[in-house]
């Protein structure tokens, strides 16, 4: 990989991960078509990539990232309800996420090109669920419930396996909870910081990437793009529509993997 490969895949994730597609899935999909590397390896490289995403979602929203510190300083036996949430749903989502995540060396080493058409379906299952959160509600963070919490966590625990986006799954369980859909945006992508850090930590300690120059350019296009994007994303909050556009990208993907197999 050079650095050019590298700056590439570093836009496509800080891009993709704030939109309701699966940026681990679309990175993983390029790495393994361009480099013909293993699955798992491009999951690795993928999650190493979610560092520099958590670094521009807190540098995006610092602000509401702030409040939710000082509420959780200021007041440890009473914390605010966006604390509550942002704790338990990152509880929730750890074990989930940590099975899902050691299940996959086994299953990558053979699924092969089946595994490229698994994850355009269940992109498919991203849209198909985009889709079906139609309404707005205009409940705030304020009146997050331990409920909210739970299913947001399992939500964004399940978004481990490649091609289930992250946040296209929490902001819809978010939404089908009544939550308004900026609220919705925010909380997602702040509840992405814990997950990514992790995850971005795990793939250092276990291949290695801090220490490539490329690596480390692909996690700085990455956390600028994010920025970038997170900003733009708050700004059209209520006319943005993706769950189309989803379901075409996972047929997309479906046929890429079924091609590759065929020939």
């Amino acid at each position: 990989m050079n650095f050019a490969e590298a700056a590439l895949l570093g836009l496509i994730q800080g891009v993709v991960e704030w939109l309701p597609i699966s940026s681990e899935g679309v990175v993983a999909t390029a790495h393994t078509l361009f480099f013909q590397s293993s699955l798992a390896e491009s999951v690795s490289f993928s999650l190493w990539l979610h560092l520099g995403t958590a670094l521009s979602a807190l540098s995006a929203l610092r602000g509401d990232a702030a409040d939710a510190v000082r509420g959780a300083l200021g007041r440890p036996l009473r914390p605010t309800p966006m604390v509550v949430f942002l704790t338990v749903a990152t509880l929730v989502s750890a074990p989930i996420g940590f099975w899902l995540l050691t299940g996959l060396e086994g299953f990558s080493e053979r699924a092969g090109a089946a595994a490229m058409a698994a994850v355009g379906a269940l992109m498919l299952v991203t849209g198909a669920a985009l889709l079906l959160s139609r309404y707005s509600g205009t409940r705030t963070r304020d009146e997050l419930t331990w409920l909210d919490a739970v299913i947001t966590g399992a939500a964004q625990g399940l978004a481990t396996l490649p091609g289930l986006s992250r946040s296209g799954l929490t902001v819809s369980a978010l939404l089908w909870r009544g939550v308004e859909r900026r609220e919705a945006l925010t909380l997602s992508f702040l509840l992405s910081a814990p997950a990514s850090l992790a995850a971005g930590l795990y793939a250092a300690l276990d291949s290695g990437f801090h220490s490539s120059p490329e690596a480390l350019t692909a996690l700085a296009v990455s956390t600028a793009a994010g920025f970038v994007t997170i900003r733009a994303l708050l700004r059209a909050a209520e006319r943005v529509r993706f769950g189309w556009f989803v379901i075409l990208v996972g047929v997309s993907v479906m046929a890429s993997g079924i091609l590759q197999a065929l020939v």
